[in-house]
């Protein structure tokens, strides 16, 4: 009986080791990234974690919209899609016992939902800072592609970048009603973040960019590009924003 008691508080003491990262405000939903997030540079916006090794594999976790009374353990709310242990997620909110996770493919499509609190564990990554670290082409599901070189100052960015809305739809694209939109412009970094605006008279600030101007933050966590633009960068329902993986 002493034995199992010691093995019982073990277990206790296990499961309150698995997420030791950066507390998040209760949410209500689980909606797309950047919906309910304001300055993706706060260190508190978002999180990198791990899909830890509890389970060989662990489903998401249907939204509320899909699935009335979700999230929760029961077998109606369990999705099919599913992550397995290395997996590296982008936390953005929780409620109870369930943390809004995303995780991008190397392919750049985009899983978005619930997944367990006691599935996951914290990553402490150092932040990328030198501009090497974000060189490259990055793509956020079929429609959004931004490439990054760099730039005339030591530490900046050039930033070129193209988004659609409806391309992936044959119909759409046959009646020609896809909206199209473009970044372009260079920055310096600021740490792990980035952030500008585009106006008439090219690149700004970002704090000096007024709202009817593009406005654009990027911050690199883990393998990811997270970009969070303020739906002013093309046509009608075309953003950037997105979790974005390196294709080359």
């Amino acid at each position: 009986m002493g034995g199992g008691s010691k093995m019982k508080a073990a277990g206790i003491l296990l499961l309150g080791l698995v997420w030791t990262g950066p507390s998040f405000a209760e949410s209500a939903g689980c909606f797309h990234f950047g919906y309910e997030i304001e300055n993706l540079e706060a260190a508190s916006a978002v999180s990198l974690a791990r899909i830890n090794d509890r389970s060989p594999r662990v489903n998401f976790v249907k939204r509320e919209v899909i699935q009335k009374g979700c999230p929760s353990t029961s077998a109606a709310c369990k999705d099919k899609a599913y992550l397995v242990p290395g997996d590296e997620v982008v936390i953005s909110g929780s409620r109870g016992e369930f943390v809004c996770a995303s995780y991008a493919g190397r392919t750049g499509a985009l899983t978005e939902g619930w997944l367990p609190r006691d599935a996951i564990s914290p990553v402490q990554e150092a932040p990328v800072e030198r501009r090497e670290g974000w060189i490259g082409q990055w793509r956020s599901g079929p429609e959004q592609t931004i490439v990054l070189e760099g730039g005339a100052a030591q530490n900046s960015l050039k930033i070129k970048g193209d988004a659609t809305w409806g391309a992936s739809d044959p119909g759409r694209v046959a009646r020609g009603a896809v909206n199209v939109g473009e970044l372009e412009g260079e920055a310096p970094l600021r740490g792990s973040a980035l952030s500008f605006g585009m106006g008439e008279n090219g690149t700004l600030p970002y704090t000096e960019a007024d709202e009817s101007d593009c406005r654009v933050q990027m911050r690199r966590l883990g393998p990811y590009l997270l970009v969070k633009d303020n739906n002013m960068c093309g046509g009608h329902n075309v953003t950037f924003t997105g979790i974005y993986r390196r294709a080359r």
